[in-house]
């Protein structure tokens, strides 16, 4: 299939032309701003490209999202005249439709993005002239670049038919990424109830994967739970369901009870099994069980898959992906994570007719790394590689998430190859503790009295009304707040610090201003945990910014 391009891009409609499309044409535009935000707006201009001659009109106002399209239109009025400018750009947080402004000035006015900041890539990626006198230009960007993206997503999805493919359940997976199918362990599936199961397969569904996974205890035969488990699966949802196994009695248990994939079979399992996974999609590892190899190097990786491949094709066995085994991180010399993804290219060289599966969470659960950043650079880079399948399993809690994280991951995969471009500015991304560029929102300070405050404990009497205990629920999704007092025993639920703080309000809960402030602190803490899925513990920090060691002491 062919990549898309920036322009083809354009003449299936998306209504946001890249500045390229306009080269030549200069546009004379004409930013409005208020006398705070004059040195960000200047600054931001001169970043622009030189395919517009931009001009600054500061307003008698220190704050420009406070004018209103009446005050600006009158202002303008007599300042702007007809062919001055081909279009003039308000700032994005003006309340209510510019239409009007527009109509006493003849000039085109749109609203352009909340912060000057975002002004250079909005004129980097866009048309101004299709921007909007309502919608502000960052929010109707993002709505845009979300539809362009999900039309590539959808016509990838679409192409995988006519492409070589392999079928796991109803789900296509092409021998060539993209798409990349992001497969969710669900791991020691014997210790779970049957209700903690279904929870934890319909979390993963709705976190994006594209295949479940069924993991159980390594090297202790359990056919009966296996089957069991696969069948209560199978019977509430209708879900590609993959069973995690070496043990030949757990592979045969899991294909009469309709599993629709086998992981992993290797030279010492394959001749027990095979006559029973003919039919079903295998993955094929680096291993002999009888003899206690397993590869390391990337010559006994590729060496050893190869005959595995071989001997499962003897056997009759042809629906093959192969998983050459991501290694962790390691500095002892001998394989390790470089080397193995060494060992996916060269196979995938020598075997571009067999689909790849790269399990990501020997890296992801040995390094002390935020899982969001290490599950998006693998998920890419399996892309890279050609691995059509990740494997992720969220064993640890700092692992939690990898579910979504590797699916969000796919998709930006997908979505820079048809644009032929870096995983950048596609319409979504893995940006949660970090920002693509600094917001600095100025204050007007002239003729205030500066206070140095410092940073010191201060103990404040307790609230004669009562306490508040604040606890996150991450697996309801909910804050939950225990107030104990002259008013009793409450325990209060929501999904936000707002919510909770007007029904403590609402309940006239406390007495003291300093009690206020701290609630509004902590159950503010309270919501980012909730948000971000950190654990949360009252009156302790959220998050810590790392420091490397000291060595000059």
């Amino acid at each position: 299939m062919p990549l898309v391009t920036a322009q083809s891009a354009i003449n299936k409609g998306f209504k946001y032309k890249l500045a390229r499309a306009v080269t030549g044409v200069i546009l004379k535009i004409l930013l409005l701003t208020g006398r705070l935000a004059e040195p960000t707006v200047r600054e931001a201009a001169l970043k622009c490209p030189p395919s517009y001659d931009l001009e600054v009109l500061v307003m008698p106002v220190d704050v420009a999202a406070l004018a209103s399209p009446k005050s600006i239109a009158s202002y303008l009025k007599g300042r702007v005249r007809l062919g001055d400018y081909d279009l003039i750009m308000v700032s994005g947080a003006i309340q209510g439709s510019v239409k009007a402004v527009e109509d006493v000035v003849g000039v085109k006015v749109v609203k352009g993005p909340k912060h000057a900041v975002d002004i250079p890539m909005l004129l980097n990626l866009c048309d101004p002239r299709k921007l909007s006198p309502e919608v502000p230009a960052d929010l109707l960007f993002k709505r845009e670049m979300r539809k362009f993206a999900k039309r590539i997503l959808v016509e990838t999805e679409a192409s995988v038919q006519s492409r070589p493919h392999i079928a796991v359940g109803k789900r296509l997976v092409p021998v060539e990424p993209p798409p990349v199918r992001v497969v969710s362990e669900v791991s020691g599936v014997h210790l779970l109830t049957e209700e903690r199961l279904l929870e934890a397969v319909r979390r993963r569904i709705d976190e994006g994967a594209d295949m479940i996974s069924l993991g159980f205890e390594a090297g202790v035969a359990n056919p009966e739970r296996v089957k069991d488990a696969v069948r209560l699966v199978k019977r509430e949802y209708d879900f590609p369901l993959i069973l995690d196994s070496m043990i030949p009695s757990e592979i045969v248990a899991g294909v009469d009870a309709g599993v629709d994939m086998i992981m992993s079979l290797e030279a010492g399992n394959m001749g027990k099994v095979a006559d029973k996974v003919r039919q079903l999609p295998v993955v094929i590892i680096p291993y002999d069980s009888e003899k206690g190899l397993f590869a390391r190097t990337v010559e006994d990786k590729l060496r050893l898959l190869e005959v595995n491949i071989k001997k499962a094709y003897k056997m009759k066995v042809k629906n093959i992906v192969a998983d050459p085994i991501l290694d962790p991180i390691t500095l002892d010399g001998i394989g390790g994570t470089s080397q193995s993804l060494m060992a996916y290219h060269l196979f995938k060289q020598r075997r571009p007719d067999i689909p790849l599966l790269m399990g990501l969470c020997n890296v992801a659960e040995l390094v002390d790394v935020d899982s969001v950043g290490v599950n998006a650079l693998l998920t890419m880079l399996a892309a890279e590689l050609g691995a059509s399948m990740v494997l992720v399993a969220e064993k640890s809690v700092k692992a939690a998430g990898s579910t979504t994280e590797a699916a969000i991951a796919s998709q930006m995969a997908t979505i820079a190859w048809k644009k032929k471009t870096p995983p950048k500015d596609l319409g979504l991304n893995l940006l949660i503790f970090k920002d693509k560029r600094k917001v600095d929102i100025p204050l007007d300070v002239e003729g205030a009295e500066v206070v140095e405050v410092h940073d010191k404990p201060t103990k404040y009497p307790l609230d004669p009304l009562g306490i508040f205990t604040i606890r996150v629920n991450h697996e309801e999704g909910l804050i939950e707040v225990l107030y104990k007092g002259a008013k009793g025993k409450t325990l209060m639920k929501g999904k936000s610090a707002a919510s909770i703080c007007n029904e403590i309000l609402r309940r006239r809960m406390l007495s003291m201003l300093s009690h206020a402030l701290y609630l509004g602190a902590e159950l503010s803490k309270a919501e980012e945990a909730l948000r971000t899925g950190k654990s949360y513990v009252q009156e302790e920090n959220l998050f810590e910014r790392a420091k490397p060691i000291d060595l000059s002491n």
